[in-house]
């Protein structure tokens, strides 16, 4: 019997408890879901690009040797600063001058045959192939007597044709040797060519051209400073022998420094030259630094990312920043705030808040009397936490954050503060 009334008293219990939360159950659907709320509020909106970038510098000069040979007097080292027109090295070319004096010889004697070329030849000259002349047409008028007196002996029969072939021979040779005189003689009288003075005139010239070479690299032996700078590589050592062309140092205005940056595609369309930055890192501690857009690359670079799933594409910015520079140095690494856009007094809501239709049309949900109520809305910019809502609504609504998808027109809802606690609690 005992037994009988603890199981009795025992399912009363359990239909209380059950009760009660049953109770409990429908006075939560009475007040409808929780929702967290927040209030469009008025204030400056500023849309920004974040990125980080890399110190360069603008104007930035490599030195080659212009002549070949053996660098000397190089004693800059890397942070030393020079001026415009500063000798900085020589280049010993020592055998530049024996090659001047050479060439200089080989001058003399080109003039003194153009010289000679546009005189033409001495009287004495042309008396001595006249007298040539004169003595080869003796000898051939002594042959062709001696061939004539040989033919009438043959006729006769007083001679043979081996003795008549023989001074036939005689006598062709005579009047060759005498044509030679002739020609000669003929080309002496004629005087100077012009195609022999063309050609010493040529090579004077050419000469000139070679000297002139030489000269030059005398002088561009010396190694000067085209401009002011800072020395930030040096790339050859004192003493060491090097060709025409050989990189010697680098040169830059430190006072004339660069950022540049690698953006992602998806925000280079909101970027424009000359929009306003600011520049801050390790380096420069709690100071920030003004900068602009100066620069953006045309062409986009695509590379694989560190994980191998996927590219990311991205495009060259460069920024110019002001102030003091001095505590930048090519090559350390900034954080880099680009203004993009920026609304005084604008009437804004949290992100989340934000909904889209299928449409295209965006809306937000408001608490309005305890119910779910849909407004759409007209955003414009947008940063990582806020909108700009240009439309749709004044500005006393209690916007719902983060709404979930289930929530529908006229659903019960209960606004929750920050903390969770129900609004007005």
């Amino acid at each position: 019997m005992k037994k009988r009334w603890w199981i009795i008293g025992s399912v009363v219990v359990l239909l209380g408890i059950g009760g009660v939360a049953f109770s409990m159950m429908g006075s939560q659907q009475a007040m409808g879901m929780p929702v967290s709320i927040g209030a469009p509020t008025k204030s400056a909106l500023e849309s920004k690009v974040l990125t980080s970038g890399v110190v360069t510098v603008e104007d930035k000069l490599k030195q080659y040797a212009n002549v070949t040979g053996t660098l000397r007097e190089f004693v800059v080292k890397e942070g030393d600063k020079v001026k415009k027109g500063q000798v900085i090295a020589k280049i010993d070319t020592s055998d530049v001058d024996s090659r001047i004096l050479e060439l200089e010889a080989q001058m003399e004697l080109a003039k003194a045959n153009l010289a000679k070329a546009q005189i033409g030849n001495e009287p004495e000259e042309v008396a001595q192939d006249q007298e040539r002349v004169s003595q080869a047409q003796r000898e051939y008028d002594a042959a062709k007597r001696e061939y004539d007196r040989m033919n009438q002996l043959f006729t006769s029969g007083a001679s043979t044709q081996q003795e008549l072939d023989k001074l036939k021979s005689q006598m062709d040779s005579a009047l060759s040797t005498l044509n030679v005189a002739k020609q000669q003689l003929a080309l002496k009288q004629k005087g100077p060519r012009k195609e022999d003075i063309a050609a010493q005139q040529a090579q004077i010239n050419k000469l000139n051209v070679e000297k002139a070479q030489l000269n030059k690299e005398r002088v561009q032996s010396v190694v000067v400073a085209p401009m002011d700078g800072t020395v930030i590589g040096v790339a050859a050592d004192n003493g060491q022998y090097v060709n025409k062309g050989t990189e010697i140092l680098t040169l830059a205005n430190l006072n004339n420094l660069l950022v540049e940056a690698d953006i992602n595609e998806s925000d280079v369309n909101k970027l424009k030259i000359g929009q306003s930055a600011t520049i801050e890192g390790v380096t420069l501690g709690k100071k920030k630094l003004n900068a602009e857009v100066a620069r953006i690359s045309p062409t986009a670079t695509t590379t694989a990312t560190k994980s191998g799933q996927g590219d990311k594409t991205r495009v060259k910015v460069t920024l110019k920043p002001s102030g003091d520079l001095s505590a930048l140095k090519p090559g350390f690494h900034v954080d880099i705030n680009i203004s993009v856009e920026k609304i005084d007094n604008a009437l804004q809501v949290p992100i989340e808040a934000v909904q889209q239709d299928a449409d295209g049309s965006t809306f937000v949900w408001v608490s309005a009397n305890g119910v779910a109520k849909k407004l759409k809305v007209e955003t414009g910019m947008e940063n990582e936490l806020f909108t700009h809502v240009k439309s749709g609504l004044n500005g006393d609504e209690q916007v719902i954050l983060g709404p979930v998808e289930s929530l529908t027109e006229g659903a019960p809802v209960m606004p929750m503060s920050g903390g969770g606690a129900p609004m007005g609690m």
